[in-house]
């Protein structure tokens, strides 16, 4: 449980610092925050709809990616909705190929087909 907590604080730590044309606004800041409170709260369908507001309220958003890619994070690792989250990393390449994360959206694309979480799937790869 403790693992979990750390992950979602360092993903919304990782996602909010990448390297963006533009800063993100204070609000957008204040919903990933909010967001990710959710999720260590385990209210993952608050977190999503966090997210998703993020995406409606800011569609040019140099957050926009980072958003898609933790809907389909959280569909995929916590709300068994594979197929909606493999969606969202899809949407993820397709929309933002230049994107850090679309390395990180095939990689869970690649765990959701093999019907796995994203923990297992790197294990394996990375025999760690």
């Amino acid at each position: 449980m403790i693992f979990r907590g750390l992950l979602i604080l360092v993903l919304s730590t990782v996602l909010l610092s990448g390297c963006s044309q533009k800063e993100p606004s204070d609000d957008e800041i204040a919903l990933f925050g909010k967001a990710a409170q959710a999720e260590i709260a385990n209210n993952y369908a608050e977190a999503v709809e966090i997210y998703e507001s993020i995406i409606e309220n800011y569609p040019k958003s140099t957050q926009y990616d980072k958003a898609l890619f933790m809907i389909g994070f959280i569909k995929s690792e916590n709300m068994d909705k594979k197929d909606e989250a493999k969606l969202c990393f899809e949407e993820l390449i397709e929309k933002f190929p230049d994107s850090e994360l679309v390395d990180d959206a095939e990689f869970m694309i690649e765990a959701i087909e093999q019907n796995q979480d994203a923990l297992t799937t790197f294990e394996e790869k990375t025999g760690k």
